[in-house]
This record gives C-alpha cells, sequence and structure tokens, in this order.
C-alpha cells in the first residue's frame, strides 16, 4: 500500500456559521499528482490555506508527511513548496530578491542555490527579468516567479492554487512537464484548478468541490476504466442546459 504523503481528515472552515470547506477528507499517495476540482466559489482555495498553515481550520486536520498542521505547523510549511491564489509576492522585491529570500529560508548552500535558480530562470523564461521588481511584473511573470519559488527547495511536497492561470500554452506545457519530472521522482502534488483542459493529461487522481463538499473522487485510470474522462466526471456534477435565447447574435 502506497503511504499517504498528504491526508486531510474531516478538514473544515466556517464563515458566519456557514461551512465553506465541510468535512474534507482526502488521502493523497507519495509521487502522486492530485487534481482539486471545482469552479471559482467551490471551496478550493480555502482548503490550500488551511493546508498550508495560512488559516486555522475549524475542525479536522491536515496531515502532511505526518506532520499535523495543527501542531507541527513549522515541520509541514518547511517541507512543502506552495503558489498561493493571491502568489505572495513582495511589490519591491525583484525576481531574483525573491529567489534570494527562498534560499535564506531554506538554508540553500550558495553554490546549489545558484545552480537551481539558474535552470529555473532559464526553463521559466524569467533569465532576462531577474532585476525586474514584483510590481513592474506581468501577472504571468509573477506567476511564474512564484512557481519559481515553490521549485526552488526541491520540497517533497507541491501545493498548488492555479499554478497554470496565467500562462501562455508553451509555457503551461514545459511547466507540466517539469511536475511531471517531479512526481515521477517522488515528489507529491496537490494543485487546484477550475480549467479541466490544464491537468486531464496530468492528474492520476481527482477530487470535485461543490459549495466546500467533496462530491465526487477516484483515479483517472479507473475513469478510462469505464469509458469516461475526467472532463466527463467533472460536467456531470456542473453541467447545467440552458436555453440559448441570442436570435440577434450573428
Amino acid at each position: 500500500m502506497m503511504t499517504a504523503a498528504i491526508h486531510l481528515r474531516n478538514l473544515t472552515k466556517r464563515y458566519a456559521n456557514a461551512a465553506v470547506v465541510d468535512a474534507l477528507t482526502i488521502e493523497v499517495p507519495e509521487g502522486s499528482i492530485y487534481g482539486f476540482l471545482g469552479p471559482n466559489g467551490a471551496g478550493k482555495s480555502t482548503t490550500i490555506k488551511m493546508m498550508t498553515g495560512m488559516i486555522p481550520p475549524d475542525d479536522g486536520d491536515a496531515m502532511i508527511l505526518g506532520h499535523s498542521i495543527r501542531t507541527d505547523s513549522l515541520a509541514v510549511k518547511r517541507s512543502i513548496g506552495v503558489v498561493p491564489d493571491n502568489l505572495g509576492l513582495f511589490e519591491y522585491l525583484s525576481i531574483w530578491e525573491h529567489l534570494d529570500l527562498i534560499r535564506s529560508l531554506f538554508d540553500l548552500r550558495k553554490d546549489e542555490f545558484l545552480h537551481r535558480s539558474s535552470q529555473l530562470l532559464h526553463l521559466l523564461d524569467l533569465a532576462g527579468d531577474t532585476g525586474k521588481l514584483a510590481a513592474k511584473c506581468s501577472y504571468g511573470m509573477r506567476k511564474k516567479t512564484c512557481l519559481a519559488m515553490a521549485l526552488l527547495p526541491n520540497p517533497r511536497v507541491l501545493i498548488l492554487d492555479e499554478p497554470f492561470e496565467g500562462l501562455d500554452p508553451v509555457m503551461t506545457t514545459t511547466v507540466k512537464k517539469a511536475l511531471k519530472h517531479a512526481a515521477r521522482r517522488g515528489t507529491t502534488i496537490f494543485l487546484t484548478t477550475h480549467v479541466l483542459n490544464g491537468v486531464t493529461d496530468l492528474v492520476q487522481q481527482y477530487g470535485i468541490l461543490r459549495s466546500g463538499i467533496l462530491v465526487a473522487q477516484g483515479s483517472t485510470i479507473d475513469l478510462a476504466r469505464k469509458g469516461s474522462t475526467l472532463e466527463e466526471a467533472y460536467l456531470k456534477e456542473f453541467a447545467v442546459e440552458r436555453s440559448l435565447e441570442l436570435e440577434w447574435l450573428g
């Protein structure tokens, strides 16, 4: 049996007495890529904020590599790489200064830091912009900077909120290849998205969130055996037939 690198147990968050994430239970095996799917407002980002220690859960727990976010949040934070929904960049630090901040936080050796950062900057097409302040960067450049920061310490777990949003198709393909490479080497990846065509060829397991409740979960292999796809599983939960009353259009 594969060991669960991520284990969410009845994870719950309430605002104004309403559960925005309701008793969420998920297990993600080591070295797998888990797609956490759902429309905007479903509770995906709130889940990630709890998993990464940005906000406390009201009930339940998130275990990352055996560490509880409730009782050992520092150990969790030192073992993960994160792309949060707001990216969390400092407006008046340069791209290079953001990477150097990660070097100091994770105590990377200088030679190791220079080697890894050079490769990441080349991979993400940021090598010519390292001196640019975050405030002057496009959204896509900010997203790539955050991805570089998440990958730089080579964490055992990557938690990525909408990692492909703002990237062009070529860069999306590049990042997907990097994530597949990391997973093959044992990194566990938990990513959210509301755009299915970006992950159908990437994720191995999935969960579908609707109004804070996990309404479906499984593996893409099982879907294929049943002659179904991830897109069909998603649309089964959310597709609504709407009448097209646009007689004036065209």
